[in-house]
């Protein structure tokens, strides 16, 4: 008689993987662009602290933008009341979105600070290091307040 166990594993390997799929699929809310700005709507003089990601979106992926919006809405709560500050996540699967790829050198989700003057982009600073602090959330809420502050003050 055959041995089924090749099978069996191959048969479980299948499943696992079309259940891990499902777990990185949008949900319609995740991908409404309603939710999102494009770049045509690019302030004329402002700072904006963009969360970049794809439809696809993972754990980690998430945490990173959790993480974000904490450090950014109850770090710099003046500066977003008063306007000089502004937080947004952005879907770069969006077609009005594709070009932030290019404009940020992006080549995964990134957390990305940009400062604009006369509706043109002046600077900006990828904060590459959140992929690396996220399993410490002290550790990454400070690296990003402690830029944050930099680049305001900065500009």
């Amino acid at each position: 008689m055959k041995n089924p166990l090749p099978l069996r594993a191959l048969s479980i390997f299948a499943v696992l993987l079309v259940c891990a799929s499902l777990l990185v699929l949008p949900t319609s809310a995740e991908t409404s662009s309603a939710s999102y700005q494009s770049a045509t709507d690019a302030p004329t003089s402002q700072i904006v602290a963009y969360y970049f990601h794809g439809n696809m979106r993972c754990g980690t992926c998430r945490k990173l933008e959790a993480y974000s919006d904490e450090a950014i809405t109850e770090g710099f709560t003046d500066e977003l009341a008063s306007g000089r500050l502004s937080w947004l996540a952005v879907n770069t699967d969006e077609s009005e979105n594709k070009h932030f790829v290019k404009d940020f050198e992006l080549v995964t989700k990134s957390l990305v600070l940009v400062e604009y003057r006369d509706g043109k982009v002046a600077r900006f600073e990828n904060l590459k290091l959140i992929w690396e602090l996220v399993r410490d959330k002290d550790g990454f809420l400070k690296y990003v307040r402690d830029h944050t502050s930099d680049f305001l003050e900065a500009g």
